[in-house]
């Protein structure tokens, strides 16, 4: 079986502020998307409006997890929903670390579309549908072919004779492999195990968190016991020191006051003997 996956989530949009800096941050998002990618094998692309984000990620099995996991901590995202996770043959997106698309009016018109087909319920969009709007929009920037509405009802123009039949020298179009059918059990199993091992790694950082305040409660308990104890021992040679200058001050009157008495004592003794 192929390595390669293939997610499609959408994502309410929880950036704030005026337009100008609401389109930096969604270049900002873009830049850097585009350089982890690059990185992890991963290609796809990205739709924004003014409500929500709608991404495919299409790579190997651990790359797609990673950029997920990474969109998941993302504080600018909120609700992410999975709406299609399954292996596939082949990248729908292969040139393309992150293409941007959907600023046109048609690309939002059909984005409008999806979401009232889903009642604006993120949970409810159709993963193939985003996945095909995307995919659409990506060939129309790329000045590939689309496909065209079928003709209203009513007769069909009839072609001349001399068009009937190809040119000799006409080569037919090599036909485009059909997508492969993932069954569902299968997609839901996917997407399951992707969500499992996203909250396997957060409960893993919750853990390591934890011992992480755990350590850092125990150094405060520490540090305030050492303070407490450079608290008393301040006190007891800050009350050493009163003593001695008490002892120091006593000594230096009694030195002053005998200094006083030996001179009386003196001229006394000088007039008795007169």
């Amino acid at each position: 079986m192929s390595d390669l996956y293939r997610l499609v989530y959408a994502s309410k949009n929880l950036l704030q502020g005026p337009d100008p800096e609401v389109t930096a941050a969604v270049r900002q998002i873009l830049a850097t998307s585009q350089a982890n990618n690059r990185a992890a094998g991963v290609t796809g692309a990205l739709m924004f409006n003014g409500g929500a984000f709608a991404q495919v990620l299409e790579g190997p099995r651990a790359g797609v997890e990673d950029t997920f996991e990474r969109i998941q901590r993302d504080e600018r995202h909120g609700d992410v929903t999975v709406l299609q996770c399954s292996p596939i043959e082949e990248r729908g997106f292969p040139d393309w670390s992150m293409a941007f698309v959907g600023q046109s009016a048609r690309g939002q018109a059909l984005w409008c579309g999806l979401a009232a087909e889903s009642g604006f319920d993120l949970s409810r969009l159709d993963g193939d549908g985003v996945f095909a709007m995307l995919h659409g929009l990506v060939r129309e920037e790329e000045g590939a072919p689309t496909a065209v509405s079928p003709l209203p009802a009513g007769p069909r123009p009839v072609a001349p004779a001399d068009a009937a039949a190809p040119a000799p020298d006409a080569v037919a179009p090599p036909p485009r492999p059909a997508p492969t059918e993932v069954p569902a059990a299968e997609s839901g199993s996917a997407a399951l195990a992707v969500l499992r091992t996203a909250l396997a790694r957060e409960r893993e950082r919750a853990h390591a968190l934890s011992a992480e305040v755990d350590e850092l409660q125990v150094a405060l308990a520490v540090s305030r016991d050492r303070l407490e104890a450079l608290r008393a021992e301040r006190d007891h040679w800050a009350e050493r020191a009163r003593m001695l200058a008490a002892v120091v001050c006593g000594d230096a009157e009694a030195v002053r006051r005998g200094a006083t008495r030996e001179p009386r004592e003196t001229r006394a003794s000088e007039r008795s003997v007169a």
